[in-house]
């Protein structure tokens, strides 16, 4: 008889014990802090990938700010080297029109207008010779007229 009633007051025991421990597991003030922690434990997990990659971007804008800087200086660059480059052409342009002026006596003008002619009589289907007889230019400029409109034909 002490056996069982050793045994009953064992049963008894872990019986309180597990009652305790089963309506701490059930308790909702338990279940209610354990949530607000986990919670939490997301929360600042959030704030820090969140200030992680607010720190990725801000490298990037001033990355992307730095590369704009670069890129105009390089077109106000490119640009004052075109103008130059554009100025020189002029220039180059206007000794080789006073050179050409001077050496064969004729004026751009006359020099276009005899060009012109050369093309229309060319395409109206007089030959080269009858051409240059007829403008009063050599047999050669004639035909480097005329090989110059096919090529751009």
């Amino acid at each position: 008889m002490p056996y069982i009633a050793f045994s009953i007051l064992g049963f008894f025991i872990i019986y309180v014990v597990l009652k305790k421990k089963i309506k701490e597991f059930v308790d909702p003030s338990s279940l209610l802090d354990q949530i607000r922690e986990e919670v939490n434990r997301i929360i600042v997990e959030l704030n820090q990938t969140t200030d992680r990659n607010i720190a990725l971007i801000e490298d990037r804008i001033n990355r992307l700010m730095e590369l704009h800087a670069e890129a105009d200086k390089k077109i106000s660059l490119l640009q004052r080297e075109g103008e130059k480059h554009e100025v020189s052409r002029k220039l180059y342009n206007n000794i080789t029109q006073r050179q050409a002026e001077k050496k064969h006596g004729l004026k751009l003008d006359e020099r276009r207008d005899r060009q012109d002619e050369v093309l229309r009589l060319h395409q109206a289907g007089f030959s080269a010779p009858i051409i240059a007889k007829r403008t009063g230019s050599s047999l050669g400029e004639v035909e480097l007229i005329i090989s110059l409109l096919e090529r751009k034909q």
